[in-house]
Order: C-alpha cells, then sequence, then structure tokens
C-alpha cells in the first residue's frame, strides 16, 4: 500500500508539473505575487489576512523557479506549491479517511476520488493558497485524529512507546491548526472545531497536562506568523485597519447568503458547494444522493466516527455557505473531500467489487472532464494577461486622427475596468503607456476627464461583462482584442477575477455621457445609486464642437404609472434651449435636428437633459434616459422606436438584454447606402412550445422573414431604398408573445416576444 500510495503521489506531481499556468490568473494570486516581490498587507500584497506562511513558501519556490523558467516564474512558482501540496495530500487523505473507517480499501478509493476530482485536480495546478492550505488542515486533522484514536484504545493494546505517540501526535497537530491559519485563514474551519472537541471529548486518556500543551501548541504556531506579519505591517493598529478595509470589500462587492438572503441564492449556494465541483450537473448529483447513503451508513455503524467527520468539515461548509462568494467555487474545495469518502463508503456496503466499479467509474468521468481543460490551462494561461500582452500591438492597428499623426506609441494614454487594474499592476513595466485610474463602478468618468482636457487616444482593457462603453459614440471605438477562457470556466475557474478581457483602441469620441443616464441596466443602476437622472440634475453629454447641424435621438421610459402627471423634457446648452417636449407614462423616442452652430467650439460642449412635472408642480416625475446618439450626416445611427421594454442584466450570468413585444419599431438613418440589421437573441423554445414566426419589414416590404428555435443571430440586409420610403421605420413582428402575469409566473403585465441581446446596424 505504501508503495502505491508513493506511486501515486509521484504520478500526481509529475502530471501537475508539466502543466503549470504561464500566467498569473486570479486577483489573489497577482496580490500573493505581488506579495512574493513585496510583502506588504496594506497596499494588498497579498490582500488581508495577510497569509504570511504561504508567501514564505511562495519566495522559497519563486528563488527555486527563478532558476529552471525563469520567464515564468511567479505563475510556476505558486502553482507548483499547489501540485506538491496536491501530491502530499495522497497519502494524508489516505491515512484521514483509513482512521475513519481502518478499511484500507475505503481509504484507498476515497482518496483517489477525491484527488482525481475536476476541482481538486484543476486547484492543484493554479497559483493560489487553496491547495495548500488544504493539506496543511489535512495533516493537522490527522494527527488530532490519531491522538483521539490511539488514546481510545484500550489499555492492554498500548505499549509504553505508543502511548506516548498520541501526545506528540495531538501536540503537533495542535501546532499544525495554528500555522495552518498563516496558509490560509480559513483552515481554522477545520482544524479548530475538530481539536477543541477532541480536547473535550471524555474518557480519551487524554491528561489535563496533554491537553494543555495541546493549547499551547496551537498558540505557540498561530505566534510564529502573527507576530512577523504585525511587525511587517505597521503594528495591530495598521494591520487591523488593511483587515476592515478588505471586511469592508469582501460584505459589499459579493453576493452572499449572509448577506442577500433570497431563496435563488441559498440554492446556487448547495449548487455550486456541492454539485458543480462535479463539473458535470447528474454527476454532481448523483454523488451528492450517495454520499448521503453514506452518511446514514456511517452515523448507523460507527456513531462517534460520524460526529468526528461532522465536526472535521461541517463548520466549514456551514461557514462556506452563509459567508462565501460561493460563485467562486475554489471554495468549496475541502467539502470534496467528504463527499469523496462518503461515496465509497455508501458504496463498501455492497461489497469491494461495486466499491472499484464506483471508484473507477467516477474517477474515469472526472478525469476525462478535467485532463483537456488542465492541458488547455497549460498553453495558454489567463485571458486577461493574454489581453495585456496584446494591448501594445493596438496603436500599430490604427490612423490617428490628423492633428494626432506622428504621435508615439508610447503617447498613448491607458485605461481599464477595475477587475483589471492589478493585472495592469504586475504588468505595469512592460507598456509605455500613462495609466488612468478610476473608481471602480464610474470608470468612464475618468475617460469623460481626460478627453475634456486632451484629446490623447485611449487604450482600454475592459471586463467584458461591464457595459459602461455604451456612454461613449460607438463610432469612435474599436475592439481589437477579444481574449476568452479556452476551456469551460465551471468548475475550474468558476469566479475569478478577472476572468475574460477586452481590448479597444478608442479616439476621443464624437460624444459622450456624463452622469445621470441609463443607457444600460448596469449604468441605471450607478444613476440610481448616485442620486442622479434628469428628474434630480441635469443629465450632461458633451459633444464634440463641430460648426455643422447633426442629427440627435434620445429615448427612454417615464417611469411613473398611468395615473401620473407628464414630464416636460427640455435640452438645452451654454447657448440656451434647443428642444422640449412633453412624455407620458411609458417608453419614449425622439429624434431632433440640432441647428449649425449650437455645437460649434473646441473641445467639448456640452448639452444638459432635464425634466419636470409637466403641469408645473413640484411633484418628483423620474425619468430614464436609455438611449442617446449624435452623427452627423452620413453616419449610420439608429434608435428603438416602439415596443421594446427596459434593458436587463443578469449579474450571474454577465447577460445583457430587452425585450420586445409582439411587435416593435427600429428607426435607422437613411444615408442612401445598404445596411445591415444583426439581431441576437435568445432560443424563443425557453418560453413557446413551437418557434414563431418572425417578420422584419419596412413600408409594407418585408424584408426577411425566420422561426427560431435556439439561441440566434440574424443578419438582415436593408436596401437603401426600402429605408427611404418607410423614412427609416423597421418594423419586427413575432407571432407569439406571452405575459408572465397571465401565467401566474408574476404580476409582470408586459406583453413578451423575443428576448434580445443586441441589435446592431452597419
Amino acid at each position: 500500500m505504501r508503495s502505491g500510495l508513493a506511486a501515486l503521489a509521484v504520478l500526481f506531481l509529475l502530471a501537475h508539473l508539466i502543466s503549470l499556468p504561464p500566467t498569473l490568473e486570479d486577483i489573489d494570486s497577482v496580490n500573493f505575487a505581488l506579495g512574493v516581490r513585496d510583502f506588504d498587507v496594506a497596499t494588498h500584497q497579498p490582500h488581508p489576512p495577510g497569509y504570511p506562511v504561504f508567501i514564505a513558501l511562495g519566495k522559497a519556490s519563486t528563488a527555486v523557479m527563478q532558476r529552471i523558467r525563469p520567464a515564468h516564474a511567479p505563475s510556476t512558482a505558486l502553482g507548483a506549491l499547489s501540485a506538491i501540496a496536491g501530491a502530499a495530500l495522497v497519502p494524508l487523505l489516505f491515512l484521514l479517511f483509513r482512521r475513519l473507517t481502518d478499511d484500507d480499501i475505503v481509504a484507498w478509493w476515497g482518496m483517489a476520488i477525491a484527488v482525481c476530482s475536476p476541482l481538486f485536480w484543476f486547484t492543484a495546478l493554479r497559483p493560489l493558497s487553496d491547495m495548500t492550505g488544504l493539506a496543511f488542515a489535512v495533516a493537522s486533522q490527522w494527527l488530532v485524529w490519531s491522538a483521539w484514536f490511539d488514546r481510545s484504545r484500550p489499555a492492554t493494546q498500548q505499549t509504553t512507546a505508543y502511548a506516548k505517540a498520541p501526545a506528540v501526535k495531538l501536540l503537533a497537530g495542535a501546532g499544525l491548526c495554528g500555522l495552518a491559519a498563516g496558509v490560509r485563514v480559513q483552515t481554522l474551519m477545520l482544524t479548530a472545531p475538530l481539536l477543541v472537541a477532541v480536547l473535550a471529548w471524555p474518557r480519551t486518556g487524554l491528561s489535563f497536562k496533554d491537553r494543555g500543551l495541546a493549547v499551547g501548541a496551537a498558540v505557540l504556531g498561530a505566534l510564529a506568523w502573527a507576530l512577523p506579519l504585525l511587525g511587517a505591517n505597521g503594528g495591530v493598529a495598521g494591520y487591523l485597519g488593511a483587515l476592515g478595509t478588505q471586511a469592508g470589500e469582501d460584505f459589499s462587492g459579493v453576493v452572499m447568503l449572509w448577506t442577500t438572503r433570497q431563496a435563488r441564492v441559498a440554492v446556487d449556494a448547495v449548487l455550486n458547494s456541492v454539485v458543480w465541483p462535479w463539473k458535470d450537473f447528474w454527476t454532481g448529483v448523483v454523488v451528492v444522493i450517495v454520499a448521503v447513503l453514506g452518511m446514514a451508513r456511517l452515523a448507523r455503524r460507527m456513531p462517534a466516527r460520524f460526529v468526528l467527520l461532522i465536526i472535521a468539515f461541517g463548520p466549514y461548509e456551514i461557514f462556506h455557505l452563509l459567508f462565501h462568494e460561493t460563485a467562486t467555487m475554489r471554495y468549496a474545495l475541502p467539502i470534496v473531500l467528504p463527499l469523496a469518502f462518503l461515496v465509497v463508503y455508501a458504496a463498501a456496503g455492497l461489497g469491494r467489487i461495486t466499491t472499484a466499479a464506483t471508484a473507477i467509474s467516477l474517477i474515469g468521468v472526472s478525469l476525462v472532464q478535467t485532463l483537456p481543460a488542465a492541458r488547455a490551462y497549460a498553453q495558454t494561461g489567463s485571458p486577461a494577461f493574454r489581453a495585456f500582452e496584446a494591448l501594445a500591438l493596438i496603436p500599430s492597428r490604427h490612423r490617428p486622427d490628423p492633428v494626432l499623426a506622428g504621435m508615439p506609441t508610447g503617447s498613448y494614454v491607458l485605461s481599464m475596468h477595475a477587475a483589471l487594474r492589478r493585472v495592469e499592476e504586475w504588468e505595469h513595466d512592460r507598456h509605455p503607456w500613462r495609466v488612468i485610474r478610476a473608481q471602480h463602478g464610474h470608470e468612464w468618468l475618468a475617460l469623460v476627464e481626460h478627453w475634456r482636457a486632451d484629446p490623447t487616444p485611449v487604450i482600454f482593457a475592459a471586463d467584458p461583462r461591464r457595459t459602461d462603453l455604451a456612454l461613449f459614440d460607438p463610432q469612435a471605438r474599436t475592439r481589437d482584442v477579444a481574449e476568452r477562457w479556452t476551456f469551460p470556466v465551471v468548475p475550474f475557474v468558476a469566479g475569478v477575477r478577472p476572468g475574460a478581457a477586452d481590448g479597444y483602441f478608442m479616439r476621443p469620441p464624437g460624444w459622450m455621457l456624463d452622469r445621470g443616464w441609463a443607457l444600460t441596466a448596469e449604468i441605471g443602476g450607478v444613476t440610481e445609486r448616485d442620486g442622479a437622472g434628469p428628474h434630480r440634475q441635469p443629465s450632461v453629454a458633451w459633444i464634440r464642437g463641430r460648426p455643422g447641424a447633426a442629427d440627435l435621438i434620445i429615448g427612454g421610459r417615464h417611469l411613473g404609472s398611468a395615473g401620473d402627471p407628464p414630464a416636460r423634457l427640455t435640452l438645452g446648452g451654454d447657448r440656451g434651449p434647443i428642444d422640449s417636449w412633453q412624455i407620458q407614462p411609458g417608453f419614449f423616442f425622439r429624434r431632433i435636428v440640432v441647428p449649425a452652430g449650437v455645437l460649434d467650439g473646441s473641445g467639448y460642449v456640452p448639452l444638459r437633459v432635464s425634466s419636470a412635472a409637466a403641469d408645473g408642480s413640484a411633484r418628483v416625475v423620474p425619468v430614464s434616459l436609455e438611449q442617446f446618439d449624435v452623427q452627423p450626416e452620413g453616419t449610420v445611427m439608429f434608435g428603438l422606436v416602439d415596443g421594446w421594454h427596459e434593458p436587463e442584466y443578469n449579474p450571474r450570468t454577465a447577460q445583457a438584454w430587452r425585450w420586445m413585444s409582439e411587435q416593435a419599431r427600429l428607426w435607422i438613418r437613411p444615408i442612401g447606402r445598404d445596411v445591415v440589421l444583426t439581431i441576437t437573441g435568445e432560443s424563443p423554445l425557453r418560453y413557446f412550445d413551437e418557434a414563431p414566426a418572425v417578420r422584419v419589414s419596412a413600408a409594407g416590404t418585408s424584408l426577411a422573414q425566420f422561426s427560431p428555435s435556439s439561441d440566434f443571430n440574424q443578419r438582415i440586409t436593408i436596401p437603401a431604398r426600402s429605408l427611404s420610403t418607410s423614412g427609416g421605420v423597421v418594423t419586427i413582428d413575432s407571432s407569439q408573445w406571452f405575459s408572465p402575469a397571465d401565467r401566474g409566473e408574476s404580476p409582470d403585465k408586459r406583453h413578451l416576444g423575443l428576448r434580445v441581446y443586441s441589435v446592431e446596424v452597419e
């Protein structure tokens, strides 16, 4: 058995060492690498609570990797720690599980399922502290368990040397309990409850001295890293300040069950913790069902060991469900261990052949899904880091405005969404650009301020989940980089930040929007949180100065109910009012010709949109501004006229959409040329028994018909003559629609036809 364990551990280690990632990835891995370079918890190098033991190990592994793979030393050094820890867990898990059952077969197959499970195998490649912390925790658990089991045996079975061993194991396990918290503080939820339970358990034969020494060993293990940590970070006050900042971010910036007590969040937490770590949904469901049977068998046959298993892993499970953002599935890694053991223990009730067949089947399913992902990870690394490598090529692909011709590429400006900020800090010395850093959630405002003062183009590293770039003239931005994970995100890198990344070249835009708009659901939420909007204070649009006339479109919604008074919107600039109109509750769309001279000026000219109750009362009538565009003659532009509902967004899937009703109309500016309309949407079969007939027409002439039975991306050429005849109005009809209220799903009485992800015209 020992030779088999050694062989499996070596095989596991070699398989992982050849698959280490070429880049860092999650923001935590960047923080760890920065901490290895310069340990400073106050600047999140690494983030609180500090991980001092892990950083010390990282410094040692980095020194080795600098000699072996210097180009990729930061990621491979931290990844190698995970691989070594994963290999160490091969014998540790076997020993732990054998202590639970005294059955080598159950222990062997339980360990094998655990280490080959998708989440375990892949996490052993990542440059993070999860696997290393787990190895320390399991070592502590085994030692403490061993002390309990050995002391509980009859005295007639104990030699003098044997009698001393439990006290030594208890001391070592307690010391590791304290030390492991310096690798990863969450390990305390795996080690401390078990240690306390064993110390308090009656009739174990442990003396008062043994128990006191164990407590002292745990304290010394913690002090071994806590004192240097405090000394390196400004003492207790400085460290607590950094820790308080991190705690505030954790409780405000993530979805956790403790702060978001909703049924959907609870269901997701359970699925993310016990089902999705097995990659396939039904595989995970079967694992959970069989594990529950194994739990019942263990409780019936060995109740004391069942209680110890619950004490060892139950507190972590509860902590994880309540206080972790469970979408980050690596946090569920410790939960995989008892599930693997319980599956095998349930199968063992049917004999050894069934046990082996069950384990081999689950291992095979796991590796078939995991090995291709591990190979892709080793070849490509993180899309965010690939994107930053590609950003350097963007300026050479674009000719700047005539006034900027000849500008050296080093003069460009780099900006980014906050999720990518840490990647830039790591890559900072590899690019020549000046960097604009902005407040998280308000990154676009920094660009507005930049272009009002400086016409320099911007290279923008974008998080594709964000939608705030809609606040800039689409004619002035080009996406040149689009990097994505090359393998399934769930469960391997689920919850990683940053994940996918885009790179844009952005010229000084023809227009850009300040505060108070709602062109997307995300921006509408920011506007509401900021207490902005045209009914509170004017919403400002900055228009690049131009002498001629321009077409302007603006749209949105009067958010009141049918009985509320109409609102009067006013559009004006520094030279006086431009237009004023009245809107009723519901959707509105308006086209405005801005006369020549109104937008004349250098730099950017402000236009302001304000609203008030049309009856002259002081009543606040909320208005949401959801569409905007300004373009000179000859440039394509379009807007949603009617039949469309408000923009929506699902943060769990990072998907944005609008519903259209059974009939919706677009206005596309006639420019004397054919245009291509692209409609992307969700499969209607999620809502209807059969695919609807969809017809696109202009001036009564049918331009296209289609019946989508899956997610669709429909491109329709619209002749210039049809647009001219219809005045630019294009109609989309769907033969089917529904109202959620009629189906008893919700009070929502809207007519819903197609769920549209995007509408584009080119």
